[in-house]
């Protein structure tokens, strides 16, 4: 089950449960799973309470997509539990995965899964099915609670070989609903054809952001999916529900030059009329043959990571390789190619100073580009960053984080006000300073003009917490 978002009033994303259906096409052998998503259509508490009795399950397995959602997953457990009190709850996702030691203080969740859950919900299912204590308390990567007692056990080796784990079953979904959902303010998530569909080709990251717990939920080595496989789901895909373009939701898509070549190439001549792009693209892996075959291939769209304007504070703070002149010709290139290009930037990192701060704000605006985000550096738990504010004393514990468009650390050179309204007013100076670029991020965001307006004007009296009062 992947749980409703938006039932304490947070903003959520409308996206089909790919893990979801690949834990489904995992256990289908063996066991009767049935994916239910009430957050697409926003159901109520005893919405989903009805189909809940209806189905009758032995087991809810709830999904987390990250710690700014806790209090969420706490509320529906709360509820299942209060109708049907004998049925085993399974966490699994980020939530436990980054942050085990605070979730398995909630005694109403029986399970946790940590890491990747393709092998370990399956035997954990196996587990429950028998009644097997012994079996589940000897399972990697399963947490519980035992005679007042939390077992955490040690996480399992990342899947190696991903080609063999089956494309996703969505058979319980309305696919097309999810396909033609047309988006707003999400400019990754908007397709330029429908019905699209959505992929993770790989998995794993070798950078070492230090804002970034990527490589704690799917490692520091990055696993591929061979060419052929993902071109064997596109092709599913087609075939099935005739989708016109693919989202890719790697972290690092293009890791393996020679793959990505492969994919475009076979893009290009099993599906020559398909679009494509990817969430988030390595600046340093780019250059003009590779952005020729993308855009050749159907890629319309490019977001760079680039985070921060000043090298200092790259190499030293964000520990991310990126070579600024280099990153401004690769965003000109690609401009100048037709493709859309969006860009990435982190301000308030710990040991920044105002100055690279507003460095970061002058080479986003030089970059003339179509659109350029900026992110409060937000301490997430199991990073370098949540480390060095808990050691400086910038922060007590884990658990001292705002939220993700809130400053929650004050340093001597910023508060996270001042951050705050750095962030708000420098973004809507830099992207909407023409009406040429009004109209372009109308296009990206899928959203009319007169919603631009009041995106805006909501973006800098909120500084930036827009969820309040836009509706999406």
């Amino acid at each position: 089950m992947q749980p409703n978002f938006q039932l304490l009033g947070k903003r959520s994303w409308k996206l089909i449960p790919y893990g979801l259906c690949l834990l489904k096409s995992c256990c289908n052998d063996e066991f009767d799973v049935t994916v239910y998503d009430p957050n697409f259509d926003n159901e109520s508490v005893d919405e989903i309470k009805r189909y809940l009795l209806k189905l009758k399950p032995d087991v809810v397995g709830l999904t987390s997509f990250s710690t700014e959602y806790i209090d969420e997953i706490y509320y529906h457990v709360r509820f299942i539990k209060e109708i049907m009190p004998n049925v085993k709850i399974v966490l699994g996702g980020v939530l436990p995965t980054v942050w085990i030691e605070k979730v398995i203080e909630c005694k109403d969740i029986d399970y946790f899964v940590l890491g990747e859950g393709e092998i370990t919900f399956k035997k954990l299912l196996q587990g429950i099915a028998t009644s097997n204590d012994r079996i589940i308390e000897k399972i990697m990567g399963v947490s519980f609670h035992k005679n007042n007692h939390n077992i955490i056990n040690e996480r399992p080796n990342f899947i190696d070989n991903l080609d063999a784990i089956p494309f996703p079953d969505y058979s319980d979904l309305d696919f097309n609903k999810y396909g033609n959902y047309k988006h707003k303010f999400s400019h990754t998530l908007i397709s330029r054809k429908t019905p699209y569909a959505l992929s993770v080709t790989s998995r794993g990251c070798p950078m070492q952001c230090t804002f970034c717990a990527a490589s704690t939920v799917s490692g520091k080595k990055v696993r591929l999916r061979s060419a052929k496989n993902v071109l064997d789901e596109i092709e599913l895909l087609r075939n099935i529900y005739g989708i016109k373009e693919i989202i890719f939701l790697d972290d690092h898509f293009l890791f393996d030059r020679q793959r990505a070549f492969d994919i475009m190439h076979g893009i290009m001549e099993r599906y020559p009329d398909m679009t494509w792009k990817c969430v988030n693209v390595a600046v340093f892996s780019l250059d003009r043959a590779l952005l020729s075959k993308m855009m050749e291939s159907g890629c319309n769209q490019i977001t760079l990571s680039i985070e921060s304007g000043d090298s200092d504070v790259l190499k030293h703070l964000i520990k991310k390789p990126v070579n600024l002149v280099k990153a401004k010709q690769i965003a000109h290139m690609a401009k100048g190619m037709g493709f859309e290009v969006i860009s990435n930037f982190v301000i308030g990192t710990p040991g920044e100073t105002w100055v690279q701060i507003r460095n970061t704000i002058k080479y986003a605006e030089e970059l003339n580009i179509d659109m350029c985000n900026f992110h409060i550096a937000t301490p997430l738990p199991k990073t370098e960053l949540m480390k060095i504010c808990i050691d400086h004393g910038l922060l007590k514990s884990e658990e001292d984080v705002a939220g993700y468009t809130v400053g929650a650390i004050n340093t001597p050179d910023f508060t996270g006000l001042e951050l705050q309204i750095l962030r708000a007013f420098e973004w809507d100076r830099i992207n909407f300073i023409t009406l040429n670029k009004v109209h372009k991020i109308a296009k990206l965001q899928g959203i009319k003009e007169d919603e631009v307006n009041e995106w805006r004007k909501q973006t800098r009296r909120n500084l930036g917490n827009t969820h309040l009062t836009m509706k999406k």
